[in-house]
């Protein structure tokens, strides 16, 4: 059976009708041979939304916007999204409309997973906004800015008072200050040259002077070494000395040479010694009784009455 040129001509026609049809909706990221369902949300604002925008969970795809629509009535945007059948969520799930990194808005669905039923096609889901990132920065980074204009406007404040502080008259005495000091520090380094300069000249001198001046310490240290040496050694002598004369004195009232060696050894020294002293007691104690009888006067004369011993 032959084909006529109308019936091949039907055939590309076709061919090409589904070419182009199968290539738009793949440029749309929409699939021609899955089975999806259509789902609609209800925005304030599209925040440059367009059609043909991925529809993503979690960052993965599961469907495209279709359409994006303003409500003549209330001038609402209404959005129409095709979603893959083969992801499943309850009607409690939100329609999140959101900014994307690189400025473009985006579409994600924020799935809710309880016992509600499941979202039908033809439903109209729940939708949110998604603060976006410069937002969220802002917001973050809030109580930093507070503070840094806090810091600020102190920074300002001791400026203030630091221009307030530095008048003329205290500038100028700072300059004078700084201009007196500098030639303190001029003079200092002169007198540091000088010194240096006098060191290296008398190099040779200051260390023969510290030489002589380490032996005489030498010196002195043996001097005084000997000297207490020999002070100890006169003081040791004369110990001996003493110590050999005590012994001596030992001696001789042990051999009783010597009076107190005979009173010691004689006897009969000791006993005349003691008789005496037993007289001279009896004497005192007579004179302190009888006084009268040592010293009186007479004109006329008187016997001297003989002595009596006392009867105890």
């Amino acid at each position: 059976m032959k084909l006529t040129k109308e019936i091949k001509t039907a055939f590309i026609v076709i061919a090409g009708i589904a070419c182009f049809f199968i290539g738009f909706n793949f440029l749309k990221s929409k699939s021609v041979f899955k089975r999806t369902n259509t789902y609609y949300a209800v925005f304030d604002h599209s925040g440059g939304l367009k059609s043909g925008t991925q529809v993503t969970v979690n960052g993965v795809q599961i469907g495209v916007v279709e359409s994006v629509k303003i409500e003549e009535k209330t001038t609402k945007i209404k959005i129409t999204l095709s979603c893959s059948r083969d992801f499943t969520f309850s009607k409690n799930s939100k329609v999140e409309l959101y900014n994307s990194l690189l400025g473009g808005a985006g579409l994600q669905i924020v799935p809710a997973f309880d016992n509600a039923p499941e979202a039908q096609s033809g439903d109209t889901l729940q939708s949110s906004i998604q603060m976006d990132m410069l937002q969220a920065l802002s917001t973050k980074f809030e109580p930093t800015q507070l503070k840094l204009n806090n810091l600020l406007s102190q920074s300002d404040t001791t400026l203030n008072s630091i221009n307030t502080l530095l008048d003329d008259k205290t500038i100028a005495d700072l300059k004078k200050s700084i201009a007196d000091l500098s030639t303190t520090m001029n003079s200092l380094s002169k007198a540091s040259v000088n010194l240096n300069n006098m060191l290296a000249e008398n190099q040779e001198n200051l260390k023969v002077t510290l030489q002589n001046a380490n032996k005489m310490t030498a010196n002195l240290a043996k001097v005084s070494d000997e000297l207490a040496q020999a002070e100890f050694n006169k003081i040791v002598t004369d110990a001996q000395k003493m110590l050999t004369n005590l012994n001596n004195v030992l001696v001789n009232i042990e051999s009783g040479n010597g009076s107190i060696g005979k009173l010691m050894k004689d006897e009969s020294l000791y006993k005349n010694v003691k008789n005496a002293s037993k007289q001279l007691e009896l004497l005192l104690e007579d004179l302190r009784l009888n006084p009268k009888r040592y010293m009186h006067f007479s004109v006329f004369g008187k016997k001297h009455q003989p002595y009596q011993e006392n009867e105890k």
